[in-house]
């Protein structure tokens, strides 16, 4: 029994942690909502404006939330948005500080990505590479049957020969292989970084009337049971303190 409980219990938490899991978005006083691209999205209107969007609104897993953040400068000076002025807190029974994940970081992150990918792919090359040397080998097996005056015999035999074409073939194959798969990681990883360079927000100065924007990405908050989990994102532009509340539940 105790056993079954335990295992009972891991299917469970299995089960929770590949669920899926939906962001909604709760507008406070002076806060709009509103509905971008068919996803639900807030507008905080102070001096300046600031909207919140997640980027999907169903989380797999243990994914990370992503959101795009945008901000408009109604004032007469340009100001800067960085990534450091803006943060999470994960509210309730969990308080506690959530990462926002930096432009440098997600880079490094796609970096080692990278390399531990093309490590990978090294060593399933230098295996094919071990396997066409061995191809050109063929291995031969027979049986032997022989009459005479004197009677009958039976036997078995085995020859092993080398043909180098048959080598050839197979290590050009073992090469092209290699060479592909070298090719689609260097494309895949190229295509995420541009990926990265493109959306994630950076430090930049808003001018006066001008929009800014760009996606941040979250640590998945901490999950205690199949209740809400709430979130709080901060958003500090030009001296004011935008906060947006948010929460996650399985879907």
């Amino acid at each position: 029994m105790r056993f079954s409980s335990i295992l009972l219990f891991a299917i469970a938490g299995f089960t929770a942690a590949c669920g899926s899991q939906k962001i909604k978005l709760s507008a406070a006083p002076g806060q709009d909502s509103i509905v971008r691209d068919g996803v639900p999205a807030l507008i905080s209107k102070k001096r300046n404006i600031v909207m919140l969007k997640p980027n999907t609104q169903v989380l797999k897993g243990n994914a990370r939330p992503a959101f795009t953040v945008v901000v408009r400068n109604h004032g007469t000076e340009p100001v800067t948005l960085s990534e450091a002025s803006i943060t999470a807190i994960q509210k309730g029974a969990k308080h506690q500080t959530l990462k926002v994940y930096r432009y440098a970081e997600l880079v490094a992150e796609e970096e080692t990505k990278q390399a531990v990918a093309a490590f990978g792919a090294a060593l399933a090359g230098a295996g094919r590479a071990m396997s066409a040397s061995q191809a050109g080998y063929v291995h031969t097996t027979g049986n032997i049957n022989t009459y005479g005056s004197y009677g009958s015999a039976y036997g078995t035999y085995s020859a092993t020969t080398y043909d180098p074409l048959r080598a050839q073939i197979a290590q050009q194959s073992a090469n092209a292989q290699t060479t592909n798969d070298f090719a689609r990681l260097r494309a895949e990883g190229e295509q995420n970084l541009t990926n990265l360079q493109q959306t994630i927000l950076k430090d930049n100065t808003v001018l006066p009337g001008e929009w800014y924007g760009g996606t941040i990405i979250l640590q998945p908050p901490t999950r205690a049971s199949d209740s809400p989990t709430g979130y709080a994102i901060l958003v500090e532009f030009d001296g004011e303190l935008h906060e947006f509340n948010v929460s996650q539940e399985q879907s």
